[in-house]
């Protein structure tokens, strides 16, 4: 990975050190990592993260407030999207001529994770740099079909080279069949959980807004629409799932172990793999909530014979269309 990742320690995290002596942030430099920051998905796009400033460095603290209840009682998707969110600050400093340095560590006084990243030396931004930063400004959930053309092969490629943790894509008809399965039964499970539909809909917005989820962007049928499954969605059969699949390209991401440090590194995977794909002119989403129970994660892993633990899923593509695009079309629903 680009930046180093060090062990995890137990320490109580100041917010008065230096990174580099004699150098702070300037109010314009930190209003740009603000923006870049606020620009990664989260979960119901509600960004669960706190920034502190200090010196050359920036610390990105978990924001335990945001945490859903019934969509995420286990805290997965606020780190999954904490991960995201901090691939696009190492992608900030790049931009604004920094090496960066990620260390995630262990507050000592919560025992929550905080990543700091550092600002080691001077290093002008290069052609890919600059790509990433536009990449970050150009990135929105897709969620309609896409169009026919395919994926070339270097570009899978590339796309799989920038992720930090295993990423497969689901080949063949009978992975797709599985995979059906498997969307169809979470789909259905999370349409009958009243819980968790009411605080879905607590998020969703009549108009464009920042914050919250507009109702004009969720499908209601298709593949996307199944990865946040609402009364509304039409859940198809595991046959006609599978061969919509047979027309979308995904990539499953999957860690070791199912660790905090490993749901925050699926994160900062995915969202520096949807950089590289929106640099490389595709768009996509990515969707958690069919492996939000342990059942379906489970299920999947065993399904596909997939050695570690699905974290999330992708779908890849070129878009449909080339309309302009409007700020509900940018805005994200999940990490």
């Amino acid at each position: 990975m680009d930046s180093a990742s060090r062990g995890e320690t137990g320490v109580k995290l100041e917010t008065n050190e230096t990174a580099v002596s004699g150098n702070e942030w300037t109010p314009r430099e930190m209003v740009l990592l603000e923006e870049v920051v606020q620009r990664a998905p989260s979960v119901h796009n509600t960004k669960p993260w706190l920034l502190q400033f200090s010196g050359r460095s920036v610390a990105l603290r978990l924001d335990p407030a945001s945490r859903l209840e019934y969509q995420d009682p286990e805290g997965r998707d606020l780190r999954i999207s904490c991960g995201a969110a901090v691939a696009n600050l190492t992608v900030a400093f790049r931009g604004l001529g920094w090496a960066p340095e990620v260390r995630w560590a262990v507050d000592a006084e919560d025992g929550s994770y905080v990543a700091v990243v550092e600002a080691t030396h001077r290093r002008p931004p290069t052609v890919l740099d600059r790509e990433r930063w536009r990449a970050v400004s150009e990135r929105r959930s897709y969620r309609k079909a896409f169009s026919e053309r395919p994926i070339p092969q270097l570009a899978k490629t590339a796309i799989l080279a920038a992720s930090v943790i295993p990423a497969t894509w689901v080949e063949g008809g009978e992975e797709r069949s599985k995979l059906a399965n498997i969307l169809v039964q979470a789909a259905e499970a999370n349409q009958e959980d009243h819980h968790y539909q009411a605080e879905l809909q607590g998020h969703i917005t009549g108009a464009l807004s920042l914050e919250g989820m507009p109702e004009a962007v969720l499908p209601r049928d298709g593949i996307s629409a199944l990865g946040m499954a609402r009364p509304v969605t039409q859940v198809p059969a595991d046959d006609e799932l599978a061969a919509c699949l047979e027309t979308e390209e995904v990539l499953i991401f999957s860690t070791l172990d199912d660790s905090r440090r490993d749901q925050l590194q699926a994160g900062e995977a995915v969202e520096r793999v949807w950089l590289e794909a929106t640099r490389l002119g595709l768009v996509g989403s990515v969707t958690t909530q069919p492996l939000r129970l342990p059942e379906f994660r489970y299920g999947l892993r065993q399904a596909l014979g997939i050695r570690g633990i699905p974290q999330l899923l992708m779908r890849l593509g070129y878009p449909a269309s080339s309309s302009p695009r409007t700020l509900a079309q940018w805005l994200d629903s999940g990490p």
